[in-house]
């Protein structure tokens, strides 16, 4: 059955501000324009993509880009009606739900408010931390694994586990992409006590995990069937982020060399008994509460033993995201439209004016043209994957480049 799909980025957002009228800040509704073309590039033919006005057609198809993408794809503006079918957003949340039923989306497509409930508290963090105990418990013994996470509901807990470490970092129970942490010192003070104070009073609980010294970020993605049994490895997402956490971009990589490169670090043993049990475990917690893409970011890490030697381990699970990510978008990217043998970059970018991302956008243009191989699959040069317009301060690019 046809879909529509839209991008709503601030959908953690509004997970954790929970109310229906939420009204995500300007950079957010920024990026939900300039990206709205995104999901063109993982839908099917015969699906819609939402975008807010007819300007992303006419910018989109003065690219090149345009050209590439294999489906036929219907693009709904915001005055147009919705098609009655299925919607696919990047995130569900209480404010989508409200906004898609105002124009006029039924019901059978939509979540229930019991569903959305359901399906907010699985997306706390919390899940994670209990995931990620259940994995030690289980594999920690036969295979180099490492990772701590508590679930800190009063004061008290925090001070506790963020005296107990050199360095913790500390994180809402709903944020993402770097968004809604702190990082501790061993001490609780101001300005890390008045952040806690606040995030217990408005999202009822913190995160206390020890800090890591981390070698390589990557993830492994699950699609959930929403009927309880285990989930479906979709494949590997080799993801880079800056210092603060913040995701910058992927490695657009076969799953079989991402399992290799990873393989250098840690077991493909310890990879394949994490995956499994990941499989089972939020399987089992899901239920029928959610149907989608299921992201785990995982970490390799170097830990100092007792015998004040060097190790790597694998920390199986720091988030666990229940909706669309980048990582899931790049795998599909990089299956239907890069040619094989090739590799490359996929990078969310975002520019302070427009005319500094129009220049840059230029230079790529000029510095890596595009080359397709005989099948129409890219094999060397740079591509746009939203359009360039007059506005744009973000913009999603691939830079492919032979082996």
């Amino acid at each position: 059955m046809a879909k529509t799909y839209i991008f709503n980025p601030d959908s953690d957002l509004a997970l954790a501000n929970g109310d229906a009228n939420y009204l995500p800040p300007r950079s957010a509704r920024r990026m939900a324009d300039d990206l709205s073309l995104l999901p063109a590039w993982y839908a099917d033919e015969g699906d819609a993509v939402l975008i807010p006005s007819s300007d992303v057609i006419y910018y989109w198809s003065k690219t090149l880009s345009n050209n590439i993408l294999r489906s036929e794809i219907k693009l709904v503006t915001n005055k147009e009606s919705l098609p009655s079918q299925p919607l696919s957003p990047w995130g569900w949340n209480a404010a989508l739900v409200k906004q898609m039923k105002v124009r006029g989306l039924g019901d059978e497509h939509l979540p229930s408010v019991e569903e959305m409930e359901a399906l907010r508290a699985l997306s706390s963090r919390r899940m994670a931390v209990e995931v990620l105990k259940a994995l030690m418990q289980n594999l920690s013994d036969t295979h180099r694994l490492i990772g701590e996470a508590a679930f800190c509901v009063t004061e008290e807990e925090i001070v506790q586990q963020v005296t107990s470490y050199p360095t913790t970092m500390l994180k809402a129970p709903w944020s993402s992409s770097g968004k809604g942490l702190r990082r501790g010192q061993g001490e609780y003070a101001p300005p890390l006590s008045g952040w806690c104070a606040r995030t217990l009073a408005q999202q009822g609980a913190v995160v206390v995990e020890p800090l890591y010294r981390k070698v390589k970020d990557f993830a492994m993605e699950f699609y959930s069937a929403g009927d309880g049994a285990p989930l479906t490895f979709v494949g590997y997402s080799r993801f880079v982020t800056d210092a603060n956490g913040s995701y910058e971009g992927n490695l657009l990589m076969a799953d079989e060399e991402i399992e290799r490169e990873l393989s250098t670090y840690v077991s493909r043993e310890a990879l394949h008994s994490v995956r499994a049990m990941l499989q089972e475990l939020i399987g089992e917690r899901i239920g029928a509460d959610y149907r989608g893409y299921v992201g785990v970011d995982m970490m390799v890490c170097l830990v100092k033993r007792e015998n004040q030697k060097w190790d790597m381990c694998l920390h199986p699970c720091v988030e666990i995201n229940l909706r669309m990510n980048m990582g899931v978008v790049a795998h599909i990217f990089y299956e239907r439209y890069v040619a094989k043998g090739c590799r490359g970059r996929f990078v969310v970018d975002y520019y302070p004016t427009p005319e500094a991302l129009r220049e840059a956008h230029r230079q790529r243009m000029e510095e890596a043209p595009l080359q397709l191989s005989p099948e129409g699959r890219i094999c060397k040069g740079y591509l746009p994957l939203t359009p360039v317009g007059r506005e744009t301060q973000y913009l999603v690019w691939a830079l492919i480049s032979e082996e």
